[in-house]
């Protein structure tokens, strides 16, 4: 059992498990949490919590699938960063056997994270690669001068707050993240990706933090998000996020923070809504249904064509 921390800090070195467990001295948002009370409900928030777990129902939750891009996702952030779950390199082609799933439990039950040999090769090989092109990049002090995995915890008023910084330079001012990926990450698609994971609200988390524990900082943070791709020649693209970027991460953010000091305060974790909604129809679905219909319209008002042989 871990204990908790008594004050409000900048955590280098900081286990990686009591983090995820929630160390603060009341249950705390997370960057994570923020992101499923925006895209969900507080209920499903209070769900994932690691301390509410009242709101769960029974304890025979499915065991954590083996999902490859995850994991070497997690190998190769681990090797990248110097930090995290120890790997457990199994020296088996698959799952499949009783030898490997005993050695897959074992794993998993000392904490570690079971992956098999072919995947952590492969993870290896994404980390040389990263390193190879971030030696001739133009941000190429990435993960350089600083800590991994550095937890900051602080507290506004009665509510809690925590993040986990992939890696933080040492003057405070410059926060790398790393990020593996089965998809591209090309320049066009980039922003999307950013987007939909949410990148925004994970800057403005961190930045919302350091500022609390490190105010003389506050408006000259720069954060880089070193997005690769997990399939050879895994190329590799450093993504700066701007004010614009940060602006919209904030807002979302604060949506969060003001759900979730509301729910703190009452102690009610919604769901949905009690009553019928009636959802705006999506234009991009309308638009392409009424293509299909101008497509067909014209189509059968062409003629058919006839054989040269007059059939």
């Amino acid at each position: 059992m871990f204990k908790p921390v008594e004050k409000p800090g900048i955590y280098r070195n900081f286990d990686v498990t009591a983090y995820h467990a929630d160390p603060a001295p009341a249950p705390s948002l997370s960057q994570s949490l923020a992101k499923i009370l925006i895209d969900q409900s507080p209920l499903h928030a209070a769900y994932a919590h690691p301390r509410m777990t009242a709101l769960k129902v029974g304890d025979d939750e499915e065991v954590e699938k083996y999902v490859k891009a995850k994991v070497i996702g997690a190998a190769a952030h681990a090797l990248m960063i110097g930090r995290g779950k120890t790997l457990a390199v199994a020296q088996f082609d698959s799952w499949r056997g009783n030898k490997a799933q005993d050695f897959k439990d074992d794993a998993i039950g000392e904490g570690n994270i079971p992956i098999l040999e072919k995947h952590h090769a492969q993870a290896v090989a994404v980390v040389e690669a990263a390193n190879k092109q971030l030696f001739g990049h133009q941000e190429n002090d990435c993960f350089q001068q600083g800590a991994g995995e550095v937890a900051l915890i602080w507290n506004e008023g009665p509510i809690w707050f925590r993040c986990l910084v992939d890696w933080l330079h040492d003057d405070l001012r410059t926060v790398d993240d790393f990020k593996t990926t089965a998809m591209s990450v090309a320049p066009h698609v980039l922003g999307l990706r950013a987007s939909d994971a949410g990148w925004d609200i994970q800057a403005a988390m961190i930045e919302r933090g350091l500022n609390a524990l490190d105010p003389d900082g506050a408006g000259r943070r720069r954060f880089r998000f070193i997005a690769q791709e997990q399939d050879a020649p895994h190329a590799l693209n450093v993504m700066v996020m701007s004010e614009h970027w940060l602006t919209m991460g904030r807002k979302k953010l604060q949506h969060a923070v003001d759900i979730w000091t509301q729910c703190v305060t009452t102690n009610r974790w919604p769901g949905y809504p009690p009553f019928a909604v009636t959802p705006e129809y999506p234009g991009w679905k309308e638009s392409q249904w009424l293509n299909r219909e101008i497509h067909e319209a014209a189509t059968a008002r062409t003629p058919m064509l006839t054989s040269i042989a007059g059939g």
